[in-house]
Order: C-alpha cells, then structure tokens, then sequence
C-alpha cells in the first residue's frame, strides 16, 4: 500500500506557505485504505517493539560485515549502517558494480545508489534470521573471492 508523508517544524512549513503552496505534493497521501494500513503498521511496531529486532540483528550483521571488510582492505572503505539499513563502501565503483552483480548471481538482492556504485546497502526485512543473515554473509564472502580473482 502505498503511502506518502511530509513532516517538518513550523520554520520548515513555512517555506511552503509563500509563494507557492504547491510546492510538495503527493500522489500516494491521503488513500483510505493505505492510511488504515499505515496506522495499522505503526500500531504493530510500537506493540512488538520492531526497533529493538532491527537494532539487535543489525549489529549482528554490521560486525560480522566489519569483520569480512577488514580481511578485504583492498576492496572496502568501510561499513556504515544503523539497523537493517546497512552501506558497504567500496574503494571504487567497478568493485561495488562486480560485487552487486556476484550477489544478484547469488540469489541476494542489494541496493546501490542513484549514479555510484561505490556503496551497495542491505535492505533485509525485519522478518530476516540469523540464519538468512549468515546465509547471505556466505554468498557475500564467495563473491569478494570471486572478486579478487
């Protein structure tokens, strides 16, 4: 269900007061039913506390990609990441396209930015594992060895 929302002090609202009100508009605000899907998300991750799954697998997965980072000094920058939002930075654009690509043959999604691939990020789910996590560590670790080739 798609949804949009724009939220912002009163300083920032001002700014699209004058001179044109139309400034921000949204094709995805304002439906009934993915207004009631919204409030329905929010209320479930409030009830199950969904941040503290989020922050706890990501630390798991950010240390463990920490650790494969520094066994790669020639390929990474680093590793940044909060939650299940996490960026792998890569010392070029050629070594994040090469590594995408290996883990798209690898049956592992990945996101990369709009105009670089200097950073690819892992987007999981929240009802990701441990498991699919160290599952997904193993492709990625075939794939920087792939990589270096």
């Amino acid at each position: 269900m798609p949804i949009g929302a724009f939220m912002g002090n009163g300083k920032i609202w001002s700014a699209f007061e004058d001179p044109n009100p139309f400034i921000h508009t949204t094709t995805t605000g304002g439906n009934p039913m993915s207004c009631a899907a919204a409030i329905t998300t929010l209320k479930v991750t409030l009830r199950d506390r969904l941040w503290e799954r989020a922050a706890e697998l990501g630390e798991y997965f950010i240390g463990e990609l920490e650790k494969i980072a520094a066994e790669y000094p020639g390929i990474y920058k680093g590793i940044t990441g909060k939650g299940l939002l996490i960026g792998q930075h890569f010392k070029d654009s050629d070594i994040g396209y090469k590594v995408a690509a290996g883990l798209f043959h690898r049956k592992v999604l990945v996101a990369g930015t709009l105009i670089s691939a200097n950073t690819i990020r892992f987007e999981p789910p929240l009802i990701v594992t441990k498991d699919q996590i160290d599952e997904v560590l193993n492709r990625l670790q075939d794939t920087l060895k792939e990589v270096i080739k």
